[in-house]
This record gives structure tokens, sequence and C-alpha cells, in this order.
């Protein structure tokens, strides 16, 4: 079976993109979409370094288990992932150097970033990821499909 992935782009792989990345699978999973799966990676990641404990809290408390670690971002992920959400225009201007497939994740705004904000912080921000990610996903596996 051909994977097809879906990319999520920030720039350290800590916050925002694994949070996204644990909620797009957890969608994929719950709709029986098999043959895709959602990753993370950053613009400026180094390889390896621990997700946010506020991040795995968040996806925790949505029933998701997540133990990834930081990726950089490289051409050969950006070209062959289906789909490339960036997490802001910044994020965007560099993955479209990598990809003509790259795209915002929410084109009304930039996401900010939560890091060293309180659990709250995360928590809001999975509750306004999840209903961004479901439609991009509904969208995106039903031209696949």
């Amino acid at each position: 079976m051909t994977i097809s992935t879906i990319l999520f782009v920030c720039t350290g792989n800590t916050c925002r993109s694994p949070l996204a990345e644990g909620l797009a699978q957890k969608w994929l999973d719950d709709h029986g979409c098999r043959g895709w799966l959602a990753v993370s990676a950053g613009v400026h990641a180094f390889e390896g370094m621990p997700t946010s404990e506020e991040t795995i809290h968040a996806l925790s408390d949505r029933g998701v288990a997540f133990d990834g670690t930081s990726k950089p971002l490289t051409q050969a992920m950006a070209k062959e992932a289906k789909a490339v959400f960036c997490m802001s225009r910044r994020h965007l201007n560099i993955a479209k150097e990598l990809t003509d497939n790259a795209q915002l994740l929410d084109p009304a705004r930039d996401i900010a970033d939560p890091i060293g904000q309180n659990q709250s912080v995360y928590d809001d921000l999975a509750d306004y990821l999840e209903p961004l990610i479901a439609c991009k996903l509904e969208t995106l596996t039903k031209q696949g499909a």
C-alpha cells in the first residue's frame, strides 16, 4: 500500500507541528483513512529534541499518545508529502522554496507559537487546530480516495 503523508511545519517542531501531527493522525485513524500518515518538521528544528510536555498533555487529553522527537524540514520530506501545512507565512516562504505543495494551515492568520506559555494556551491551541485540521483532511482524503 502506498502511504500518503501530510506534513505539518512550524519553527522548532516541539509545540505546534507535533500537536497538529497528533491531532491529524487521530482524525485519520478515527475516519478509517488507511494509507495516510501525519508527520511534522521544523524550519529551524534540531534533530531529536523532545516534544513539549504541554503538547503531550494537550494530546493526551484528547486520547492521543504521542512520543515523537523534532526533525528538521528537508526537501525530500516536503516533496514526498501529499500536502504541507505551515503554521505561519514565514514557514510557508521557507517551505515554498522546497515544494509547490505548501500552504498555510490557517489562511486567515499565522498560528502563534505557544512555547513558554502555560497549559491552557496549548489546550486552546489544540481546540483551535482540531476543526481546521479536520476541514483540511476531509478535503484532502476525499481527493486522494
